[in-house]
């Protein structure tokens, strides 16, 4: 199930995935991603690792800490989809210019999504394409909307 989440820290060789630290930047994340959960904090928080494509055995977790209680992502994990699928508007060449173009993938291959810093009504949504590939996309569409394609 996808789910939205306040992430304060994601651990990630290759590039800043919080925005602010203090804050924490909102991702729309996937529960079939999730290992090693553990509460912190009084259990006001979980850290836990996020695998960006468990299907590929060279992807190795990276350390995140969420807002969010253990029961909390237990709940998302228990929830069923109302749709295996998910239908994107996806920017052509991932410019905002260009064409719409509709994109299907199953939700088991999202990834996670995070809102665009020049216009929060587009998202950034990485996806594994095939087996291995890992990509990112530009969509016509919020956090919560894409939520709601699937919820």
């Amino acid at each position: 199930m996808l789910f939205l989440a306040t992430v304060v820290r994601w651990q990630e060789n290759s590039w800043k995935r919080v925005r602010n630290e203090t804050t924490g930047t909102q991702y729309l994340l996937n529960t079939n991603r999730l290992d090693s959960i553990i509460p912190r904090a009084n259990g006001l928080i979980s850290t836990l690792y996020y695998f960006d494509n468990p299907f590929d055995h060279r992807d190795r977790g990276n350390y995140m800490i969420l807002l969010k209680t253990v029961a909390e992502l237990i709940t998302q994990m228990d929830t069923a989809l109302s749709h295996n699928y998910l239908t994107m508007h996806v920017y052509t060449e991932n410019d905002p210019t260009q064409a719409l173009v509709d994109t299907t993938i199953a939700v088991a291959y999202f990834a996670y999504a995070v809102a665009d810093v020049n216009n929060s009504a587009r998202s950034w949504v990485t996806y594994v394409e095939s087996g291995w590939d890992i990509k990112t996309v530009l969509v016509n569409h919020t956090l919560a909307a894409l939520l709601a394609l699937v919820a």
